[in-house]
Parts: structure tokens; C-alpha cells; sequence
């Protein structure tokens, strides 16, 4: 088996409608994701996937809903403050927590990948100190 990494960034502001404290209000990160895909043999190109391919993917099913975006929980208190707000808002279904996102992300990601690439794990840093990972 062998792997690749590959990083990759964005920034998105949400708001944890349930936490009982500063997490409720709308604040922003930095968000640091890194992508790894595995394949169980380095193919005829002599890669398991082309970087720039990864990129792709990753640009497509994540970067395009995150980057500079407001993710919020579809729920009635959300409704009312989003009316106010004039910025592009990706609706969650749940709240919009490191573990959610990565589940979010794991099923874009996974479901973009070609045969015989498979995704291993995700690393999704919201501050240069607390992350979430996912690894399959």
C-alpha cells in the first residue's frame, strides 16, 4: 500500500447554535485540511493519482462549498440571522463542528476518487491547535 498527502486550505466562518458559549456566536477560521489517498499499487503513470488531479477533486467537492463561506445548522434560530447576513451560507444539517465537517468532507472526497484510489485519512485543522482527524 502506499499514500499521498496533499494540503490544502480555506476560510469559513460558522456558528455552533447548541454550544453554551463563544462557539455560539458567528466567528470565523483558518481552516488547514490535508487529504491522504492510498492505492494498493502505484499504477502505469508511476503515481497513485496525479496532484493536480487531488486538487481538483478538492477544489471541486470541498473548497467551492467552504472557502469564504458561513456554515450554519438548518434550524429556525439560523433562519432569522441569516436573513441579515449577505454572504454565501452552506446549510448543514447538523451543527457545523470539525467532526461534521470532516464526515462532510469524507463522503465528497470518497465518492470523487477514481479506481483503485481509495481515501485514508483526513486532518482537518480549525486553529493551529485543535484539529479532527477521520481515517478510514
Amino acid at each position: 500500500m502506499i499514500s499521498i498527502t496533499k494540503e490544502f486550505s480555506f476560510e469559513a466562518a460558522h456558528r455552533l447554535s447548541n454550544h453554551p458559549a463563544a462557539c455560539k456566536h458567528i466567528h470565523g477560521h483558518s481552516y488547514r485540511l490535508f487529504v491522504t489517498v492510498s492505492a494498493q499499487e502505484i499504477q502505469e503513470d508511476d503515481m497513485i493519482i496525479d496532484f493536480k488531479e487531488l486538487k481538483q477533486i478538492v477544489d471541486e467537492k470541498v473548497l467551492k462549498t467552504f472557502d469564504h463561506a458561513l456554515v450554519l445548522k438548518k434550524n429556525d434560530e439560523n433562519a432569522r440571522i441569516s436573513r441579515e447576513i449577505k454572504s454565501t451560507i452552506f446549510w448543514m444539517e447538523n451543527e457545523p463542528t470539525v467532526e461534521r465537517l470532516l464526515d462532510y468532507i469524507r463522503k465528497q472526497v470518497q465518492d470523487a476518487l477514481p479506481t483503485p484510489v481509495f481515501l485514508k485519512k483526513l486532518k482537518l485543522h480549525e486553529t493551529a491547535s485543535s484539529f479532527g482527524e477521520w481515517e478510514k
